[in-house]
C-alpha cells in the first residue's frame, strides 16, 4: 500500500494556502450523507498502518472513507450498518448500479413524486406496508438524495428538485465502481466481535451530551430516530479498548469522548462543513454563542494501533 498511499495523499492535499482544510474533499460516494466524512479521508488515510490489506467498517453510512480506501488504495473493505433500509440500498448500488439508474430515470424530481414516495417510506418505517427489496432501494435513494440536509424522509430540497442535478446524481449512481467492497446489515457489537484481528474504521453516531456541541436536532434525523437515539457509546469504547486488530475512530470532539479514549492517540483536524454552505440564516443557539452561519468542524480522530 505504501506508494499508493503516499501518491493519494499528495494528490488530495489542498493547494489553497488560505484554506483551513489540509486535504481536499474526496467525494466518491453516490449518496449525499449528513455527517459524511468526505473531508476526513486524508486524515484517516494518514493513520492507516502500512501492512493492512483489509478494513472492517461497523458504521458504513454513506461510505465516504471506506469507498476511498478500496478505490484509491486497493484495500478490501467489508462494511456493515444496522440501518437495514440503507444496507438494502447498498446491496443494489454495489451489485446492480445500472439497473438502479434505469429505475431512477423513470422517476421525476418534483414535489409530487417526492411526497408520494416519502409517504410510502413513512408507512414502511412504521410497518404499515412492506415493499419488495428492489422498490425499497429505489425509493430510498431517491428520497435520501433529494431531501434537504439530507436525511431519511426529510423534506424536499428545492436545490435538488432539478432535472439537471437529478440527472447528474443518477449518473453517479450508474457509474459507481465499488472496488473490493461489500456491505451487510449488522449491529456493531456483533461486527467487532466477529472480526477480532481485523483493522477497523469506525464512524459511530455523534455523542450528544452536556459537553457536546452537537444539537439534538441532527439525530434523530428529522422526526425518524433510525438507530442513533440512545446509542451505547460506552459499549463501543469497551469493545475498542479490547480489540486487537487496531482501529481508527472518528467522533465529535468533546470532553467525554477525549476522556473515554485518553489512552489512545488523538488528533484534531479542522475543516469547514460542506453541508449547508449556502445557508446564511443563523439559528438561535449560534446567535447566543456569537457564532456566524459558517459551520466549522469539531472533530476528533482517535488511533488505536494493532496489538501484536
Amino acid at each position: 500500500m505504501g506508494s499508493r498511499k503516499a501518491d493519494f495523499l499528495k494528490r488530495i492535499k489542498s493547494q489553497n494556502p488560505h484554506s483551513q482544510n489540509k486535504y481536499k474533499r474526496v467525494a466518491l460516494s453516490p449518496i449525499r450523507y449528513a455527517g459524511g466524512k468526505s473531508l476526513a479521508v486524508g486524515y484517516v488515510v494518514e493513520l492507516l498502518p502500512e501492512q493492512i490489506t483489509k478494513v472492517i467498517s461497523p458504521f458504513f453510512g454513506g461510505g465516504s472513507v471506506e469507498i476511498a480506501l478500496t478505490k484509491e488504495l486497493g484495500l478490501e473493505v467489508i462494511g456493515y450498518d444496522i440501518f437495514n433500509i440503507l444496507g438494502n440500498y447498498w446491496k443494489f448500488q454495489i451489485e446492480k448500479p445500472r439497473w438502479l439508474y434505469a429505475k431512477l430515470r423513470k422517476l421525476k424530481p418534483n414535489k409530487t413524486t417526492f411526497e408520494k414516495i416519502r409517504l410510502i417510506l413513512n408507512d414502511v418505517w412504521w410497518q404499515k406496508v412492506k415493499l419488495d427489496s428492489e422498490t425499497l432501494a429505489v425509493y430510498f435513494v431517491y428520497n435520501f438524495n433529494l431531501s434537504y440536509g439530507p436525511g431519511f424522509m426529510g423534506w424536499a430540497s428545492k436545490i435538488y428538485l432539478d432535472d439537471t442535478r437529478y440527472q447528474r446524481m443518477i449518473e453517479r449512481i450508474r457509474d459507481f465502481e465499488p472496488g473490493q467492497l461489500t456491505v451487510g446489515c449488522a449491529d456493531f457489537r456483533e461486527v467487532i466481535k466477529n472480526h477480532p484481528h481485523d483493522f477497523l474504521y469506525c464512524d459511530p453516531p455523534y455523542y450528544i451530551g452536556q459537553d457536546s456541541k452537537m444539537f439534538k436536532g441532527i439525530y434523530p434525523m428529522r422526526n425518524v430516530p433510525v438507530h442513533h437515539k440512545g446509542f451505547p457509546h460506552k459499549a463501543l469504547r469497551e469493545l475498542l479498548i479490547k480489540h486487537r486488530g487496531g482501529f481508527i475512530l472518528s467522533y465529535n470532539n468533546c470532553e467525554t469522548i477525549r476522556h473515554y479514549y485518553q489512552d489512545f492517540e488523538q488528533f484534531f483536524p479542522s475543516w469547514q462543513y460542506t453541508m449547508g454552505q449556502g445557508e446564511t440564516r443563523i439559528g438561535a443557539n449560534r446567535i447566543r454563542k456569537g457564532d456566524n452561519h459558517i459551520k466549522q468542524s469539531h472533530e476528533i480522530i482517535i488511533y488505536g494501533p494493532p496489538k501484536t
